[in-house]
């Protein structure tokens, strides 16, 4: 089946596992496979691509619909409000490698949405998204 990463130091670690053949796939997102191509982790076209998803939104913060509205506002307003000039909160962003929050949607996810649910994963019918990031 491969790795996949939830963040760029677990898809850093699917790609070394790849062109070190220990897998034989992993999953990306795009600017990722690119950047490892320019750092040579991957030989110049010693990948393909197999499968691509729509564009979805990489980075997202989801809770519960229990959670109260007031409390939910305000987490959204936090991260609406951070700012890539902030010396105190860019490194926040670099981690997840954004430069701002932005009002989040949940289009794009059909593909995981229909492996989650052939897999059982989980009951997805009590979350909502808060707030994600469009590359």
């Amino acid at each position: 089946m491969g790795l996949h990463g939830d963040h760029i130091g677990g898809e850093r670690a699917a790609a070394a596992a790849l062109a070190a053949g220990k897998v034989a796939a992993a999953c990306l997102i795009d600017a990722n496979h690119l950047l490892f191509g320019r750092e040579n982790v991957f030989p110049p076209g010693g990948t393909r691509v197999l499968a691509q998803t729509e564009p979805y939104d990489h980075c997202n913060m989801t809770v519960v619909d229990s959670a109260p509205p007031v409390l939910m506002d305000r987490f959204a307003e936090l991260l609406l409000s951070m700012s890539f000039a902030d010396p105190a909160v860019r490194p926040l962003l670099e981690l997840e490698g954004l430069k701002a929050w932005v009002e989040g949607r949940d289009t794009g996810y059909g593909a995981l949405e229909t492996a989650v649910d052939e897999a059982g994963f989980y009951d997805a019918a009590g979350l909502i998204t808060a707030v994600g990031y469009a590359p």
